[in-house]
């Protein structure tokens, strides 16, 4: 049942809502072990195992007459749109739910019930997305905890260890691609 409540947010906040709006509330600094020039003006650099900065960004639906809002939390100029995904996947195995983001090429992949830390026993729901076009790239996460309350709210207990968890798991992503064959034969 609490996967039919994400599922159904998601698909909000991503295909359905009559209006999208966003608040930038922190940005991260640039961060990466190799940064490659591209010829995108929108997007002079990306970064390797890296991202130019990270922004928690409040999104807000209005669907008819009822508003929504969702925190995710955005890795900018990754070198991949897929780094969280990827790392959920190395980390957690494959995920529980795939909800369609608006065309049959780009999924936002959700993993349920899972420990995020090692010393908290408590279990979250992540929800993982990127975007790669012509006008940004990003690695993004929506996190709630096991009452549903969103992690990355401006005063919850586990925004700032969250941030801190996926960026140091981004600085250590690995070469192994058997999340990125097994996600090709999805779209396929």
């Amino acid at each position: 049942m609490k996967f039919l409540k994400y599922t159904f947010v998601l698909m909000l906040l991503f295909c359905f809502s009559n209006s999208l709006h966003s608040q930038r509330l922190k940005k991260g600094k640039p961060a990466g072990d190799d940064r490659k020039e591209t010829s995108n003006p929108n997007m002079p650099y990306i970064y390797k195992n890296g991202f130019s900065n990270y922004e928690v960004i409040k999104l807000i639906t209005v669907s008819n007459k009822d508003t929504s809002a969702v925190y995710t939390l955005k890795f900018n100029a990754a070198a991949s749109a897929m780094y969280t995904k990827k790392i959920l996947f190395d980390k957690f195995g494959k995920w529980t739910t795939a909800v369609p983001a608006g065309d049959n090429r780009n999924y936002i992949l959700i993993w349920g019930n899972i420990k995020l830390f090692d010393d908290k026993e408590e279990l979250f729901t992540v929800a993982a997305h990127g975007i790669e076009s012509r006008e940004e790239i990003f690695s993004s996460v929506m996190v709630f905890d096991s009452k549903n309350n969103d992690c990355l709210t401006e005063n919850n207990e586990y925004k700032s260890e969250i941030i801190t968890l996926f960026t140091n798991y981004i600085h250590k992503i690995n070469k192994d691609d058997t999340f990125y064959a097994l996600y090709r034969t999805m779209i396929n």
